[in-house]
């Protein structure tokens, strides 16, 4: 993200807490002076008196800074973009970032939030190990490797006559998981994609997301993006493969099932999927989340801090049960509701869907219940297992594999991935 941008929208966002901050102190302090006990109804409006006052006054310059921020940072823009170029580091926090507000970002029209684009990986032209000068903390550099340059292929052709950019006929397509970027799918000097992509005699394509957006939003997205893709490419495409880590294999059924509603010429061609360390059936570490947002409102004295618990993205609450459809989280409040509103969505016919999950247990228990999660995503929901007879996504037995003693992030980066993958994908 250019330079200048990132100021801009860092400034926003700034503002923004600045606000939201105002109004929780004012809350506490309006509930505080009309609730003698620690539970009841909690009052609304603003607080009595000078605090009222005094609160006004914060949100009146705040507003009035925010506008002359605006107009100081406009001119500025192109010269920070000219002396202090993006670089992966940076991309980094900024994806970290959009998973979390991401959805607050778009709908502010925040020039944080990211567009969705399917990109390459290429290597530098200078050979250059990074176009970023700064030292970065050894534990980003663990995540992705800094030495390929991310070029963007659709919406915006970038590499039209790049000599590094060979169009093949056969297309793999990765997305990646929550708070992250298409760089990352490179972690301990391995990616899965790449790896698959020259074996298999592919062209591999990386989405970029916005993933603090709703799943199904980004679904809709990713299925225009990829009919965008085939249009546009310079050779007949032959088949389609599909690999989701994480959020980004909930993000491919939706476009697979926003595909097959709306007939799109590729859903044809793609021949297989394979979804790692998804949760297809939710993530008991946003369910945990729910309950300690929930647990603030029992008192009005701590409902105004369950604001902090609301600003979880609409991407991170659709992991609470693992949504891919708009009719699973329209029509109520996942912030107030804790039900499973999912429609069935099985996994389309015709293609050969696979299944990778982790568990931190270090070998097999006497059932999969009785594993412990990666971290985030249980076996069973990676599996795609459900008590609910109509919701198991029925995977065939022999395309689906456990790996024991890993963590959720860390199967970026396990040469056991790779080689399952290869197995699947390649033959």
């Amino acid at each position: 993200m250019e330079t200048g941008k990132l100021l801009h929208g860092s400034a926003r966002l700034i503002f923004d807490s600045v606000d939201g901050v105002a109004n929780i102190v004012e809350g506490m302090y309006r509930n505080i002076a009309a609730t003698p006990l620690p539970f009841g109804r909690a009052p609304v409006g603003p607080a009595p008196g000078i605090a009222g006052l005094v609160h006004a006054v914060v949100r009146g310059i705040n507003g009035g800074v925010r506008g002359a921020s605006e107009l100081a940072l406009a001119p500025l823009t192109q010269y920070l973009d000219r002396y202090y170029p993006p670089g992966p580091h940076r991309a980094a926090v900024v994806a970290a970032l959009n998973g979390v507000c991401g959805d607050h970002l778009a709908r502010t029209q925040n020039p944080l939030a990211i567009p969705m684009s399917l990109r390459l990986l290429l290597d530098p032209i200078d050979g250059s190990e990074s176009s970023e000068s700064d030292t970065a903390p050894s534990m980003i550099n663990n995540l992705f490797d800094s030495r390929r340059e991310s070029v963007e292929i659709y919406p915006r052709n970038a590499v039209q006559g790049d000599p590094r950019f060979k169009a093949s006929r056969r297309l793999l397509i990765l997305a990646h998981g929550l708070c992250m970027n298409e760089l990352e799918w490179t972690a301990q000097q391995r990616n899965h994609g790449l790896a698959i992509a020259e074996s298999g005699g592919c062209t591999p394509v990386f989405l970029r997301y916005n993933s603090g957006r709703h799943i199904s939003e980004n679904g809709k997205a990713f299925a225009h993006q990829i009919s965008g893709l085939v249009a546009a490419w310079p050779e007949p495409v032959e088949s389609i493969t599909i690999i989701g880590f994480s959020m980004g294999g909930l993000i491919t059924r939706s476009a697979l099932h926003m595909a097959n509603d709306e007939n799109l010429p590729w859903l044809n061609k793609v021949d297989k999927v394979a979804y790692v360390g998804t949760p297809h059936h939710g993530s008991s570490l946003e369910r945990g989340g729910y309950w300690l947002q929930r647990s603030a409102t029992f008192s009005p004295y701590t409902e105004p801090l369950s604001a902090l618990g609301r600003i979880r993205s609409d991407g991170i609450t659709d992991l609470r049960h693992g949504n891919v459809l708009d009719a699973d989280w329209q029509n109520h409040d996942e912030h107030e509701d804790n039900a499973d509103y999912r429609q069935l969505a099985p996994l389309p016919d015709a293609i050969e869907h696979y299944a990778i999950a982790a568990t931190l247990s270090k070998q097999p228990a006497a059932s999969m219940e009785k594993l412990r999660s990666d971290g985030l995503v249980h076996p069973c929901s990676g599996l795609g297992k459900h008590r609910l007879a109509e919701k198991q996504l029925n995977f065939a037995e022999a395309n689906t594999h456990i790996l024991y003693d890993v963590g959720h992030l860390a199967m970026l980066g396990d040469e056991r991935v790779t080689a399952q993958l290869q197995h699947w994908l390649v033959g």
